[in-house]
């Protein structure tokens, strides 16, 4: 039986090893940041906005050029945004980007 262009083949045992295994390695540089348990509240607030930020892309179907034209900031920022990569960003830094794309935008602080 002959595939169609959208029925897509699932990787083999050796490709999902081989991902597995370079996703697993403690020096893999590459893919969205995890924020740690141990996070501060600041670090969290500003890992949420890098998420509102990745979700207005996602929604919009913007490639990462785009979204950094309509922020006013350059790729590489805009990758380590979407990525998570908070440690180079301040917290209203990313306030105000996220602004840039939610006018109005609502920062709600809640004591526990």
């Amino acid at each position: 039986m002959k595939r169609s262009r959208t029925q897509a083949k699932f990787p083999d045992e050796g490709t999902l090893k081989r991902v597995r295994d370079k996703l697993s390695d403690p020096n893999y540089a590459g893919g969205n940041i995890a924020l740690p348990a141990d996070a501060s509240e600041v670090d969290r607030a500003k890992y949420q906005l890098c998420q509102l930020i990745a979700r207005y892309q996602r929604e919009h179907g913007l490639l990462q050029k785009n979204i950094a034209g309509q922020i006013g900031i350059d790729e590489s920022r805009i990758s380590d945004i979407l990525r998570g990569k908070i440690e180079s960003f301040t917290l209203d830094r990313l306030v105000g980007y996220a602004e840039k794309l939610h006018p109005g935008l609502k920062i709600k602080i809640v004591a526990a």
